[in-house]
């Protein structure tokens, strides 16, 4: 039987609307400078490591492809396929898509905000069509089914696609002993930690992944994780970061 490989999680590095804290979703901004160098110190954290991907899975968003674009080209791997798949991509935010957090907490509340931003079952109220159909319309989501664009989201849901993903593509290619890289996005992200490690809804909503900060995870023969929650390559800095992510519109 063949060692099995690795897999690492990587949230995009900061793009334009993370900067302006807003609820970005289905929403395509592109990389901030400060995104581009977070995806650089990344990847010389992976080359550090000694992680050597033999696949690379993005969102069809262009922060995730970027990331991912930057990623490589440190590793001196540009020639390693790179696979766009939906099913990464992140939660639509229904009519929260665009909005001010901090403007959002102060119109709604911030019991109405926690329970739309971070509970498993909370999905906003819905986009307009007229918002729907301009985010259909874009380069990112040309050619893709409709339940890839959603009106809104609960996290639940991004759990069940993220699932099926899970079993699909990634845990063969595991199984198989090859090192995959996953750059997707915070609610995504959160949704495979919940699958990889069984999280309960409380643990999933307290759950804050940064941006530009690898989450490295090893698996027992059975494929369960050899750490529960995995493990930062840089631990210390990763755990400021999240601690920013929590706080943002003042949670």
């Amino acid at each position: 039987m063949p060692a099995r490989g690795a897999l690492v999680l990587l949230r995009h590095g900061q793009s334009v609307l993370n900067a302006q804290d807003r609820f970005t979703g289905l929403l395509d901004p592109p990389l901030t400078p400060l995104g581009e160098n977070e995806a650089a110190c990344s990847g010389a954290l992976l080359a550090s490591s000694s992680f050597s991907p033999g696949t690379v899975y993005t969102s069809t968003l262009t922060r995730t492809r970027a990331t991912a674009r930057i990623v490589l080209d440190v590793l001196g791997a540009l020639d390693v396929p790179v696979f766009a798949a939906w099913e990464l991509n992140e939660r639509s935010y229904g009519s929260l898509t665009g909005r001010a957090r901090s403007e959002l907490l102060s119109e709604l509340g911030p019991d109405v905000f926690r329970f739309w931003r971070r509970s498993y079952y909370g999905a906003p109220p819905p986009m307009s069509r007229a918002e729907l159909g301009a985010i259909r319309r874009t380069r990112a989501f040309a050619g893709l089914p409709p339940e890839a664009v959603l009106p809104t989201e609960s996290l639940c849901g991004v759990v069940k696609r993220v699932r099926i993903f899970w079993h699909q593509h990634l845990r063969p290619r595991i199984r198989a002993g090859e090192d995959v890289l996953v750059n997707g996005h915070g609610n995504s992200l959160r949704a495979l930690c919940l699958v990889l490690d069984g999280l309960s809804h409380a643990e999933v909503e307290a759950l804050n992944i940064p941006t530009g900060h690898p989450l490295a995870y090893r698996f027992t023969p059975g494929l369960v994780p050899a750490v529960r929650g995995g493990e930062y390559l840089n631990p210390l800095a990763a755990r400021t970061a999240a601690a920013l992510v929590a706080a943002a519109g003042g949670t």
